[in-house]
């Protein structure tokens, strides 16, 4: 989600065409005024490496969101987790098999405290601006439904959206396009690199509902990626 407009930049997002969810942030420069001599000198994490995290059963959630009405898939979502945010998640769908809402509460509620998290967004397919800022607002509208942010915050988000990917006006995102996020604590890093390897967003800020906005809330409910992530926590029946 982004930056309420009065303090930082736009920055990163969280989601889009059909429901992305991305955590704003700014510049690291304004990241840096913003957050006061704490974010001095310390190194956002890469947001292309995940190579602090595991691949194992509770350590990774993916999710494919398609355009069911067509069938056509839109894009990929991988997650990663910290072993201790592994540990919680195996506590709650170990030897699972079905999922329900009660389950995929517990799990946002898990990436709600999550401070050490890596996603990876991959489209499949091109997408205009306009379809991936719909998108996006949907999904800050449903997390903040649920109150994983502020109101505020995510109408402020939708007012900076078109300044924010302004980049994409007449590009578009191209299939093999790719959205990274990185959290750890509240600072959240996020970048955005084309299929040919052009690093064209990336944006650092330090701020919890910044964090809140970001990977967590892709498990805001009624967003399209929530149930698919939880059933990849799922054992197979």
């Amino acid at each position: 989600m982004p930056p309420r407009p009065d303090a930082w930049r736009i920055g990163p997002v969280y989601l889009f065409i059909v429901a992305l969810a991305i955590a704003p942030a700014t510049s690291s420069a304004q990241a840096g005024d913003a957050a006061g001599d704490a974010a001095v000198g310390t190194p956002a994490p890469d947001p292309f490496d995940s190579v602090d995290f595991g691949e194992g059963p509770y350590e990774e959630m993916e999710a494919l969101l398609e355009v069911t009405i067509f069938n056509i898939d839109v894009l990929t979502l991988t997650v990663r987790v910290g072993p201790g945010t592994a540990q919680r998640l195996e506590g709650l769908a170990e030897g699972r098999t079905e999922y329900t809402e009660e389950l995929a509460d517990s799990v946002g509620i898990v990436m709600l405290e999550a401070e050490d998290a890596w996603a990876r967004q991959v489209f499949l397919r091109d997408v205009g601006l306009g379809r991936l800022t719909d998108g996006m607002r949907e999904t800050a509208e449903k997390a903040a439904d649920a109150g994983y942010i502020s109101q505020e915050y995510a109408s402020s988000f939708a007012a900076a959206l078109p300044e924010w990917f302004g980049f994409l006006q007449e590009r578009g995102a191209k299939d093999g396009d790719a959205i990274y996020f990185r959290i750890q604590g509240d600072r959240v890093r996020t970048a955005y690199r084309t299929v040919d390897g052009q690093v064209l967003l990336d944006d650092t800020t330090v701020d919890r509902e910044s964090r809140l906005g970001s990977i967590p809330s892709f498990f805001a409910p009624d967003t399209r990626f929530r149930e698919r992530l939880v059933k990849s926590l799922l054992t197979d029946p």
